[in-house]
């Protein structure tokens, strides 16, 4: 019994060390100076809703820092960040503030570049400004035709730019 004890209780420890370095890698590799509260571990990692404004978001990790909540939003690409990833930022911070997650900052990261945006303190302030978005994608959602917005960038990197009427590409 006591020997089997000793396992599950060493079982758990070596479990909870690679847990502690996983995490601290990730902080080390962005230099956030704060304790990670929240991470996105997949598909099945449940995303934040905000009931008063109905957005669903998913930010990839947030951290408990200094000066508030903060936000990250990793993008595999070596590239800039486009003005579309800061809208889904926006959109996932203000859905993490609905299940009580006071974000205050955004920190959007590429290969390349990072960028850290403040966020309005008011939830009404941070829809007004990804509103725009959230009316195209509910509509795009429910079959109605969007405006489009081609960018050279963009268009060139999509797969569907040999079949777009809208291509800049």
């Amino acid at each position: 019994m006591i020997h089997e004890l000793l396992i599950f209780i060493a079982v758990v420890a070596v479990l909870f060390i690679v847990w502690r370095q996983r995490r601290n890698s990730l902080v080390d590799e962005l230099g956030i100076e704060g304790d990670l509260i929240w991470i996105d571990d997949g598909r099945h990692t449940k995303p934040f809703f905000n009931g008063a404004f109905k957005v669903f978001g998913k930010p990839d990790a947030l951290y408990r820092t200094r000066t508030g909540v903060l936000s990250v939003e990793y993008k595999s690409r070596n590239g800039p960040v486009f003005e579309s990833d800061v809208t889904q930022a926006f959109c996932a911070a203000l859905a993490a503030r609905g299940d009580g997650y006071r974000v205050n900052q955004v920190l959007i990261k590429t290969s390349a570049v990072q960028e850290v945006f403040k966020l309005p303190s008011s939830d009404k302030a941070l829809f007004d400004r990804i509103q725009p978005a959230v009316v195209h994608t509910r509509q795009a959602k429910f079959g109605h035709a969007v405006p489009s917005r081609p960018e050279l960038k963009k268009c060139r990197s999509c797969g569907f730019r040999g079949d777009c009427d809208d291509s800049a590409a």
